[in-house]
């Protein structure tokens, strides 16, 4: 008769996110894993395979989750500037909550990216292409609805406003205070104007 698992494998996979998130990958060893996902080594190889493999079901979580939240923040928004501004606001607001590590799991990854494989590395890459697209894709309903002027460049738009979310992470991570962040996140908004 098998076994059932007997863990929450959706709590495991945040338990494990939040370590890469801090410590990245290369400072991530199985022992941590052992010890945040609350699970044995033959626990956590039988459910989810090697360290890559977490890693990968990790920002495959990190973006259902986090990156997801963002999204909603800006697609309940009343009008795309205030959206943009949600948008950024919850980034920062992720960075600055005690119960993360700061940053951004997939910029962080970035900057490692000689620890990852090319296929990890292509991911990682995707994902930041995959914000920029939908920011563009968003733009450009908000630009045939009228709404932004129609001489925006929404590719160039969408471009500014992930760099600005990236570069935020970072500078939060560098110790720029929210107060700081927030006025950048004005000034990215008033580009819509």
């Amino acid at each position: 008769m098998a076994r059932s698992k007997q863990f929450d494998e959706r709590q495991a996979l945040v338990s494990a996110m939040l370590v890469f998130w801090e410590k990245g990958y290369d400072g991530t060893s199985i022992q941590d894993l052992e010890h945040a996902m609350g699970l044995n080594r033959t626990s956590i190889y039988n459910a989810f395979g090697n360290k890559r493999a977490i890693f990968d079901r990790v920002m495959s979580c990190y973006k259902e989750s986090v990156m997801s939240a963002l999204f909603a923040e800006l697609d309940g928004a009343p009008n795309i500037k205030e959206g943009i501004r949600r948008m950024l606001n919850g980034a920062l607001d992720i960075h600055f909550d005690e119960a993360n590590p700061g940053g951004c799991l997939v910029v962080l990854s970035l900057l490692e990216s000689g620890q990852h494989d090319e296929q990890a590395q292509a991911s990682m890459q995707q994902t930041i292409h995959d914000l920029k697209s939908a920011l563009q894709v968003r733009l450009g309903k908000a630009k045939k609805s009228g709404e932004l002027s129609k001489d925006l460049d929404v590719g160039s738009t969408a471009t500014t406003i992930a760099t600005t979310m990236a570069g935020m992470m970072v500078m939060g991570k560098a110790n720029f205070s929210k107060a700081a962040l927030k006025k950048t996140v004005n000034q990215v908004v008033g580009l819509l104007d």
